[in-house]
């Protein structure tokens, strides 16, 4: 188990590097910043644990396993702040006279929410249940908490930095485009079109052998539980039962989903924001640059209705994305294209940028 533990952890750390190498933020310095914070946090983490192995505390497991799971969430929640001010050092600047926004602060403020509630939730039902259960609620708030604690903390900080990029882009914009209603309405039932050609139809065959996949595991795994073969058969059928609900409700998100999409973007402001820290379009501000997500490819679509295409590359621990943004282009605003063209190739050098518009 600890092998495995080890081989994740590794791998993890190799396709994380992997990520930052190939980031247009890279550098040497930052490198050598992360490799003395990476030594820092493994010295941090291996002096709480002898601290609390070796003192008083040993003799109350209790006090130590609290005492533990909080040292896990107030270092790794440090860990992931000081590792995003290295490598995501760059803060937009605001003059005086500029308003800042809160549009990502509150939607983040709204997952906290959410959170707090659940942690409520959590905690009167192990107030009401049987004492020999009281570990079920307290494992999943504990695990929830120790899964979001800190990526809550990330995503507080880098929306505060997107609120004051947005607000430097709407003080000082390279270009600033308006829709008409019925224009926005027509974009929003368009990008939905797009949206659903893109993801394809769902996939049954590969659902119906996941499921029969599963069932093929619980069925063997049954076998060594040592229950009897009623217990096991209730078991199995159970297990099947939930893996048959969550594909229910995947199929139900996913059919759904593009109506959300396209609730949300017609409740968007019906504008678009060009400038030096990034842009918003759609109910979204996207900054041009970032250590895990940067700008890749810019250019105009000539069929109708004619859209700039922003392709960024994001990458999620070992993997990446590709993630389009798509912006449609006012009749009167074609004459922006060369001054954006000529912006983009300033500000992300490394992306191929062709705005001419055929």
């Amino acid at each position: 188990m600890q092998f495995v533990i080890l081989a994740f952890a590794i791998l993890t750390i190799v396709g994380a590097f992997s990520a930052w190498r190939k980031s247009p933020l890279y550098s040497l310095k930052a490198t050598l910043k992360l490799l003395g914070a990476f030594l820092l946090i493994v010295a941090v983490t291996i002096g709480v644990s002898a601290g609390l192995l070796s003192s008083a505390l040993s003799r109350s497991p209790v006090v130590q396993g609290v005492l533990g799971f909080i040292a896990i969430i107030l270092i790794g929640s440090g860990a992931s702040v000081f590792v995003v001010r290295i490598t995501d050092s760059h803060v937009a600047q605001l003059a005086p006279s500029a308003k800042l926004v809160s549009f990502n602060r509150h939607k983040v403020y709204c997952w906290i929410w959410r959170l707090v509630v659940f942690l409520l939730i959590d905690a009167v039902a192990a107030l009401l249940v049987p004492a020999p259960w009281t570990w079920l609620p307290t494992g999943i708030g504990g695990f929830v908490l120790l899964l979001c604690g800190p990526m809550l903390l990330i995503l507080v900080m880098m929306a505060a930095r997107n609120d004051r990029g947005m607000s430097a882009v709407i003080a000082n914009p390279w270009a600033h485009w308006q829709y008409a209603p019925d224009q926005w309405i027509k974009w929003a039932k368009d990008q939905r079109a797009w949206e659903q050609a893109q993801e394809g139809p769902w996939k049954w065959k590969g659902v119906i052998g996941f499921i029969l996949l599963c069932s093929a595991l619980f069925a063997v795994g049954s076998f060594f539980s040592g229950a009897g073969l009623r217990e096991n058969g209730l078991i199995v059928v159970a297990l099947i039962g939930f893996v048959i609900l969550m594909t229910a409700v995947a199929y139900w998100f996913k059919q759904t989903n593009f109506e959300r999409r396209y609730r949300l973007l017609l409740g968007a402001e019906p504008e678009t924001w060009f400038g030096d820290e990034g842009f918003f379009c759609n109910g979204q501000y996207m900054p041009w640059l970032l250590s895990g997500r940067y700008l890749l490819k810019a250019s105009v679509a000539s069929i109708p209705p004619a859209c700039l295409t922003l392709v960024f590359q994001s990458f999620n621990g070992s993997s990446s994305v590709l993630i389009t943004q798509r912006i449609p282009i006012p009749d009167a605003h074609f004459g922006d294209l060369p001054e954006l063209q000529q912006r983009l190739r300033e500000h992300c050098p490394a992306a191929s940028v062709h705005l001419t518009f055929l």
